[in-house]
């Protein structure tokens, strides 16, 4: 089921029904910076794999993402009217506690939720994310003319069907007003760090794992734009959520 949730930005998300007993707990999937939710998850085999698994997906296309608003003043991409979204859809459909599953933005912003609002997150797997400070050296007025890690990643998702640039730039400043910061640590949550061993957006995750009491897991051979769709990265997030 897709349907559409009103605030300040129109989001739009899918609801898939369980096939485990009603009272388990859904997983909300968090798609990465320029993604949506059918590319990041669907395409990629996620929503097969946790269905499979009996689990209810949730899946918002963030704003500035997919088939939501794509507001163009950076203002309207503060972490914080993330969290807010989601928080709004939660309550939407009535859901007490998520599983959240992020990837890359999608990750940093499963910190946030479970950090500011930990009452209502079971546990925690995120993917492509670290602790560096993911816009570091970018030129914020022109997103993607470099060469860091973002540069490239930003290049590749503006050349693709759909995306606005100048919502995604938008974006890009939004969240780089607020940079990323490990302090406080995520304590209390399960959490699992996944990425790729080529994947320099997701350097240090081993360590952040480490800190906040979590478990990591590396995944060969893959960088950020491909560990989202390896088996063992899916496989070790359902063991996890199972477990």
């Amino acid at each position: 089921m897709s349907a559409k949730l009103t605030g300040d930005v129109t989001m739009r998300y899918v609801d898939l029904p369980p096939r485990a007993p009603a009272d388990a707990v859904p997983v909300l999937l968090l798609h990465g910076f320029g993604t949506d939710f059918d590319m990041n998850w669907r395409a990629t085999g996620w929503t097969r794999a946790l269905e499979s698994a009996g689990l209810r997906v949730i899946g918002p296309d963030l704003r500035g993402h997919g088939s939501s608003d794509k507001p163009v003043e950076e203002a309207f991409y503060l972490p914080e009217h993330f969290v807010a979204d989601l928080v709004s859809l939660l309550d939407e459909l009535g859901v007490e506690r998520v599983d959240v599953v992020g990837y890359s933005m999608g990750s940093r912003l499963g910190w946030e939720l479970a950090l500011t609002m930990r009452e209502r997150v079971r546990r925690v797997a995120l993917g492509g994310f670290g602790p560096v400070n993911a816009f570091a050296g970018i030129d914020l007025s022109e997103p993607g003319s470099g060469d860091s890690p973002f540069d490239r990643v930003y290049r590749a998702v503006a050349a693709l069907p759909g995306n606005d640039t100048a919502a995604l730039a938008a974006c890009a400043r939004g969240q780089a007003s607020r940079p990323f910061s490990a302090d406080p640590l995520l304590n209390g949550v399960p959490l699992l760090l996944v990425s790729g061993e080529r994947d320099a957006v997701a350097e240090g995750a081993a360590g952040l794992a480490g800190r906040c009491g979590g478990v990591h897991v590396e995944v060969p051979g893959r960088d950020h734009g491909n560990a989202v769709s390896s088996r063992a990265f899916r496989q070790a997030v359902v063991d996890f959520l199972l477990a």
